[in-house]
């Protein structure tokens, strides 16, 4: 047991060794790594060679971004992949928190500044006032 964590160990160390100076996986590698995992998926039921060559494309990407050296390029490819998905990772993050509260709280978006107010399941029609605004609006929890 103690060679094999030893081996563990190396192994370990040489890919920290091998991965020094890297890109490493970012947003963006990670993004294609499940595209290419989705359409492994559907490869696998409709096997088709343009599904392949789709799923080729998106894992080489990803295996590039993720060992390339040229770390500043790959960084500001990431920060604009970041911004042009902002609003649908930010819709995603508030179906993420309304799903895992969605037992106890209730989440409203005020009209005029558009903050998120979550307030609490089963108190009938109340008033709510928007924390940030002072905006009033009624609704049914």
């Amino acid at each position: 047991m103690d060679k094999i964590r030893q081996f563990g160990n190396q192994m370990y160390y040489r890919m920290a060794q091998f991965m020094y100076g890297r890109n490493g996986l970012d947003a963006l590698a990670r993004t294609c790594n499940w595209i290419a995992i989705f359409l492994l998926v559907i490869n696998l039921f409709v096997q088709s060679s343009i599904v392949y060559l789709l799923w080729l494309i998106f894992f080489s990407y990803s295996c590039f971004r993720v060992y390339s050296r040229n770390i500043p390029k790959r960084y500001a490819e990431n920060q604009k992949f970041l911004d042009m998905t902002t609003v649908p990772r930010k819709y995603a993050k508030l179906a993420k928190l309304q799903w895992r509260d969605r037992k106890v709280s209730r989440y409203y978006i005020c009209k005029s500044c558009h903050q998120q107010i979550r307030v609490p399941k089963g108190k009938g029609r109340i008033e709510i006032r928007c924390p940030k605004c002072n905006e009033r609006f009624i609704k049914k929890t």
